[in-house]
Parts: structure tokens; sequence; C-alpha cells
């Protein structure tokens, strides 16, 4: 997880698919777009091609035919259709695109969905939606994004353009739909985290004498993982305290975050750099539930460090197998999480600089042979908290999936604020999990001045983490105002660290609304219980007196406790 940041897209690698203008709904149609699967060969009425010659192919993602697209003349060039839609309304737009050649010297090129909207005739261009590493090995790759209309607009067309003239390609399976909002979200959402986050709980008692018993059952930790990155200096300094009760106190996953990153390798090597702090920060690990680590690697030109860059290819791979080696040295049994590479969407240093098309691939092999027993993840931003990569990244983590790659699971930096539309946010949570792999929300704010605005956000905002079935866990990207990337999302102030309504409401659904606790008592041999999953504690106390204490883990499928008394 590194911080939020933004990168020059390199010009010379541009695959771009082109959105153009936006239109009102047909008859109340689900699908939009005419001929969106191009099963008819036929194109009169539908899709048109400008500058370039359109024929139907019988490669196709589904069905029998798909669009082939050559003869550009012009990097504009390509297939174009004119649709409508309704101003205001949010609509989904998706495609399957495969690269029948490359251009010269090209490692990757780049697909890009963007709108132009036309008014009062002026026309203005927007970069919805990026896939930077295609191939023609890549195969059928999805692009797509999702998009407001503005008030004022009602017509559309789309376009899908090629930067490099000499690349041919064909589309298939287009679709152009209304993405609906729901006014029930919460309370459908709420039904969702009953039924995924608890399970049944029996308690069978044996040898009881008498009456007066009663059962407590006491919720020790969640399974639901709920976190905060850490400062590595504070979380180990007696002078704060403040800052490591709040932590102990409201949080059960750590990770250490950016702030002691010199002489970094993308925020790694800032463990080997720790030196007398690394072993007491090695003791907090030991004291919380779980913890992991951030990037191993990063490819973000402009974040590499010096000593590194200019390295030949052999040079620069040994020097990351030394990395990974001199890291999971000192880590080795501490952690339970790896970042491997990081934001690999938005930087290709490692790619351009060993000649490794799949490095990302190669990466995840050396880190699970270094150490298998730690789970291995992507991580990215402007993939849920924007529309920009969010297909893409999905696209990424399937074709990990299927090459065989030890990938456990998908990491989203969610940077926010109380503007989020949830419709939009589960959309694009939903996106990303139809790659079937489990997400953490690796790095998690609500960056909002208003106090009572940003307490709302985050209650709406979680309760959708926690409902989405793909989604195991909530990593905050700090707490403290006086140790935070964006102080407007601290949950807590000042210099004894006490919770603003933000914090405060998330103190509520961490310690109460999404924890269980509860006393029942004992009227028969068998005592019944839902609650959250989990560690628990369970205490028989007989006339107010603890007669028997037993810990139990409570997973999918519930839990059966037998305590002879």
């Amino acid at each position: 997880m590194g911080e939020l940041v933004t990168s020059e897209r390199p010009a010379s690698m541009d695959v771009v698919l082109l959105v153009l203008s936006f239109v009102a709904l047909t008859n109340g149609a689900t699908e939009l777009l005419k001929n969106p699967d191009f099963e008819s060969t036929s194109f009169s009425g539908n899709w048109v091609c400008q500058g370039c010659s359109l024929s139907s192919s019988s490669d196709s993602y589904h069905g029998h035919h798909s669009a082939k697209i050559t003869q550009r003349h012009h990097n504009w060039a390509g297939l174009a259709q004119t649709i409508n839609v309704s101003p205001g309304n949010r609509y989904i737009f998706s495609a399957h695109v495969k690269l029948l050649n490359m251009a010269r010297g090209r490692m990757f090129h780049k697909v890009q969905v963007i709108v132009k909207e036309t008014i009062h005739g002026h026309d203005t261009y927007l970069d919805l939606a990026d896939s930077p590493k295609v191939r023609t090995d890549s195969g059928w790759v999805e692009v797509g994004f999702d998009f407001q209309v503005p008030n004022n607009l009602h017509q559309v067309y789309i376009y899908l353009q090629i930067a490099e003239p000499e690349v041919n390609y064909l589309v298939d399976s287009a679709s152009f739909k209304l993405l609906p909002s729901d006014s029930n979200w919460k309370t459908e959402a709420n039904a969702r985290i009953n039924n995924i986050r608890k399970a049944p709980i029996t308690v069978n008692l044996h040898n009881l004498h008498g009456d007066g018993y009663q059962v407590e059952i006491q919720q020790t930790k969640s399974k639901f993982a709920f976190g905060s990155a850490v400062a590595a200096d504070k979380i180990v300094d007696s002078t704060h305290r403040a800052y490591q009760q709040f932590f102990y106190d409201n949080f059960e996953w750590s990770v250490l975050g950016n702030a002691l990153n010199g002489g970094k390798w993308n925020g790694v090597k800032v463990i080997l750099t720790l030196t007398s702090q690394w072993p007491l920060y090695m003791l907090f690990v030991q004291k919380v539930l779980r913890s992991e680590v951030t990037i191993c690697f990063g490819g973000l030109t402009g974040h590499i460090p010096d000593w590194i860059d200019g390295m030949g290819q052999s040079t620069l791979i040994q020097a990351m197998h030394t990395h990974i080696n001199d890291v999971i040295s000192r880590t080795r049994g501490s952690l339970e999480h790896w970042d491997v590479y990081n934001e690999n969407l938005h930087g290709m240093y490692f790619e351009e600089h060993t000649g490794h098309a799949n490095i990302t691939m190669e990466m995840f092999n050396w880190i699970h042979q270094a150490e298998p027993g730690v789970k291995l993840f992507l991580n990215e931003y402007s993939v849920a908290s924007s529309r920009q990569l969010t297909t893409a990244y999905k696209q990424q983590a399937v074709e990990l999936k299927n090459a065989g790659v030890p990938l456990y699971g998908i990491g989203i930096q969610c940077h926010t604020n109380s503007h989020m539309d949830i419709t939009t946010l589960k959309y694009r949570l939903d996106k990303i999990a139809e790659a079937g792999l489990p997400i953490w929300i690796t790095e998690f704010t609500v960056n909002e001045a208003n106090e009572g605005l940003k307490a709302d956000a985050l209650e709406n905002m979680m309760t959708l983490f926690m409902s989405h079935p793909a989604v195991e866990g909530v990593l905050l990207w700090g707490f403290w105002d006086g140790q935070i990337w964006l102080p407007n999302s601290a949950l807590a102030t000042g210099s004894n660290v006490q919770p603003n309504a933000a914090g405060k409401r998330y103190q509520q659904l961490f310690h109460q609304t999404w924890r269980t606790h509860v006393t029942k008592s004992v009227t028969g041999s068998t005592v019944h219980a839902t609650g959250f999953m989990g560690d628990y504690t369970l205490k028989i106390k007989h006339n107010g007196h603890t007669v028997k204490t037993q810990h139990f883990t409570l997973d999918k499928g519930g839990k059966t406790v037998t305590v002879n008394l």
C-alpha cells in the first residue's frame, strides 16, 4: 500500500477506446446499443467505422461473430455508434477487445475509454477508463467504465480508437446500460451482513446442578478484519501512549505506513532502515491479532530509488531477488500479507527495465517461494474511488489467477469523501469481485472537514464493505490527526487522541453493531445464539460466580460447544 499519487501516462503506449457523447433511454430497453454482440454481420443502422475498414470476424469472445477493425489511417480511426440516454442517469459501458498485432517496439498498448461530451456546440473529452498493459497474448480484454450523464446532455456517440494506426483489433460483447440507484440499499446491506457475517452458536451443558446458571458469550476478535496503518516510530515509542492505546482499543490488524520511507524501495526498504526500531515493531506485531506490510515493489516512475535506477536488466533482477531475501529474513513468520507489486497499472518501471513483460507474475512466484505461507496481494488506487482502472484491475487479477500465479487477493485503496455515491461504489466492488478473489480495502479514508457528514459517509461505506461477500477486511489509512496523510480523514484528534464524531461512529460499529455480546439464563441443557464470526470467550456462571470458561472460534457453518461442569 502506498500513498495516493498521480502519474503521467506514457503516450507512446496508447491503445484508445473512445466513447463519445451520451444520450436518452429508448423505450425502457435494458440494452441501449444496437447489435451489441455483433451477431448480425450487417452493420447498417448500428455500427460504423470512421477512417477504417469494418468487417465481421468468426473469432469471437461470445457467440459466433465479432467486429474486425483494420486499415486504420489515423489514431482516431475506429468503430462508432450513436445511442440515446437520459440526462442525470448513471450508465455502465463494457466491451471486449482483442489486439491482432503489436506496433513495432511496443511492449504494451494502453486501451482507454474516453467520453466526448458535446454541450452547446462545445466538445469535452473525458478519459473514463484505462487498460494500460494490453498485448496480443492477452487475448480478449474487457474494457469499461461507469458514468453519470450531465443534466444537459442528450445525445451520444461511441467511438473506438487505437492510438497507433498500424494496430488492428476485434471488438465483441459490447454493452451500454442504465445503472439504477437503490434507495433501499442500506436495508439490503444490513440483511446481507446478518446473512454472511453471522453463524449459529449452540452450547450443550452437562452435569448441571440445580438452577441459577447463566451463559455469557463474549466475542473477543472479529473474523472480518478491522485495522489501520500505524507509524512505526510512534507505535513503539513510550511517549505516544494515547496513540498506541487508541489503536489497541479499536483495531485488530495493523499495516506499517509510509512515515519512515527514507532510502525506500517504494515503501518497504523502510524495514532495512529501521535498525533499532524494527525489533520493537516486531514486538508490536506480535501483540496485535494480525499484521501485514506495505509494498515489496512499486513501478511508478519518479518513485524508484536512485540506487537501482540505471541498473542493467540482469543486475536489476538480481537486486530484486536480494531485496526480497533481505526483507523476508527480517519478517519471516511475523506477517500474514504482502502487497507484492504496488500500483502496477500506473507504472511499468520493472517491465521496461528488466525487459520482462510478465515481471508481475515472476515477482509473485519469487516471494511465494521465499515464504510460501504469506498471502500475496495486488494493490492499486483509482479502482473503487474512481472509475478509470476498475475494469482493468479486475482483468489483471483474472489473468494472474488463470496463469496459476499464487495471488491470494485484491487490495483496493479507497480514498473518498462524503460525496461518494454508494450505488457507484457497489458497482465497482462488484466488478472487481468478478475476478473471484478475496478483496481487502487496504487504504480507506473519508476526507471531509464536516464531522457529521464524515461520520455518516464512514458508516455508509463501512456498511457497504461489511455487506459485500468478497470483502474480507478494511484497513484505515491512519486514524489520528497527528499522524495521518489526510488530516480531515482523522477519527481522533489532539494530544490525548480523542475520538471525533466519525471516530465515535466507527467505535459504535466496531464495538457494538458488529460485535456479539450475549448473556442468557439457562432453562435447559442447551443454549442457542447467533453471533458474528470470530473468536469468543464462553463463561458459565452459577449464582453470579464463574464456574467454567472456554474459548472457541465461530466460523461459517456455526459452532457447537460442549461444556462439562
